[in-house]
């Protein structure tokens, strides 16, 4: 899959990103990134 297609699918479910051309570096440089996937429960 190229880049514009995972930067695409991530930005589509991605909450908070701290910068385009960051996390576009991110894909340019690594197989298999790493995120921090944060819950926080509120409610009942």
């Amino acid at each position: 899959m190229d880049i514009e297609t995972r930067l695409q699918m991530i930005k589509s479910v991605g909450e908070e990103i701290i910068t385009e051309q960051e996390l576009r570096e991110l894909l340019e440089t690594k197989t298999h990134p790493v995120a921090y996937d944060g819950f926080e429960p509120s409610g009942y």
